[in-house]
């Protein structure tokens, strides 16, 4: 069976099977491309490579100066890939099962003080229609703590006024409640009291659609406009040039942590699948304090 084919069929598995995000999808594509290729250029094929094999690969690409966050990656790429082959009788053994996953250095996560996250929503953003718009989304980020992906994909369906929840959907297409309070409530409502009167958009399905309806197809926002959007807010209010929507996420989690609230809680608001995807943020408490004892012990230097 041709390399590609196998591909396609495990790109269909994960689609369709699995239901990974498009954005996944493609992260498998062009990482077992590359393999692919890599394998082809040596007369190779995924039927016939050995172990060693996958390991002359990692150390090829290895010296291009990739980064272990990426190189990581593409590791766990084949390994899902030959996990794949494996459970469905394709391959005898899964040759890549033994491969030691290489160690990445934790990344403490960019994010904004109470006073910068003060000075963002604060702005004085004015009452047109976007104006509005640009301050809910910042609002949300900050209240919610929801990802760029699952902020775009908000229908008005899933926003419970009364409750004051809105149903989000996560990566793998997992579903979970977020919570939001009466200062996200009344900037809800001024922006659709405006949406309603003004928006050319105002019978979409989404809370923020698309800019253009070809054909009369219901879209929502593109990520990179809303990127685009924080981005030229948090200019306004700070210099770091690190800071990205999802910064913003990570202040939400800090500030959570910072006043008390447990690591399991945080969890399940920011829709991880485990625990040590939130175990980052009591890195960050934890950097904190020593720059604390380093300034305000007598022996802390």
């Amino acid at each position: 069976m041709h390399n590609r084919k196998l591909l396609n069929e495990f790109l269909n598995y994960k689609k369709n099977i699995s239901k990974q995000s498009n954005h996944t999808i493609r992260a498998y594509k062009n990482d077992l491309n590359q393999y692919i290729d890599y394998l082809l250029e040596n007369n190779l094929s995924l039927l016939d490579a050995e172990r060693t094999d996958i390991q002359n690969y990692l150390n090829c690409i290895g010296k291009r100066k990739i980064t272990a966050v990426t190189l990581s990656r593409k590791l766990a790429s084949i390994k899902s890939f030959y996990r794949y082959l494996a459970s469905n009788k394709i391959i005898s053994k899964n040759i890549s099962r033994l491969i030691k996953t290489p160690k990445t250095p934790k990344k403490l996560p960019n994010f904004l003080s109470l006073k910068e996250i003060k000075m963002l929503l604060d702005y004085p953003y004015g009452d047109s229609m976007k104006s509005l718009r640009d301050r809910l989304i910042l609002e949300l980020f900050y209240s919610t703590g929801i990802r760029i992906s699952e902020l775009a994909q908000i229908k008005n369906k899933d926003v419970d006024f009364e409750d004051k929840l809105i149903k989000i959907k996560g990566k793998g297409n997992k579903e979970r409640f977020v919570i939001f309070g009466n200062d996200l409530k009344i900037v809800l409502n001024n922006y659709m009291s405006k949406r309603t009167i003004e928006s050319t958009n105002k019978n979409s399905s989404f809370l923020f659609p698309g800019h253009f309806h070809r054909g009369g197809l219901d879209t929502h926002i593109s990520t990179r406009t809303i990127f685009s959007i924080v981005k030229k807010y948090i200019k306004n209010i700070s210099k770091n040039e690190k800071l990205s929507p999802h910064s913003i996420r990570h202040s939400f989690a800090t500030h959570l942590l910072d006043n008390g609230a447990s690591v399991m809680s945080v969890k399940e608001l920011l829709g991880h699948s485990s625990l040590s995807s939130t175990q980052i943020y009591t890195h960050v408490k934890i950097e904190k304090l020593k720059e604390e004892y380093k300034k305000s012990h007598p022996n802390g230097k």
